[in-house]
């Protein structure tokens, strides 16, 4: 499927060119497709990678981006991490509770 980028997404809201909205369930957690004209996109990171979100943050996007109606689509949904694990994140967060604090 063909991706849109953020900005892009916000424009055709402004402009009112937005037909339908759709959270598709996916592995980890959820997309975003929108349908203007004959075209479905989904919504992309920067990196364009899909843009992946837990149905709660997907409502609260699209609620604050002025789409407040979605279809969802939970089909191929299957709980999971949205992101990659980062082992090295956590033990430099539990190193960091370890340490005594200084007043």
């Amino acid at each position: 499927m063909d991706t849109i980028k953020e900005a892009t997404l916000r424009e055709l809201v402004e402009a009112n060119s937005i037909l339908s909205a759709k959270a598709v369930g996916r592995v980890g957690g959820y997309s975003l497709s929108v349908r203007y004209g004959m075209t479905e996109r989904a919504l992309a990171t920067s990196r364009g990678d899909l843009r992946m979100f837990t149905l709660e943050a997907a409502s609260k996007f699209l609620r604050e981006l002025g789409l407040p109606r979605f279809e969802v689509d939970a089909t191929d949904y299957q709980p999971g991490r949205i992101r990659k694990a980062r082992p090295d994140r956590a033990s430099a967060l539990a190193a960091t509770r370890r340490q005594p604090r200084l007043l």
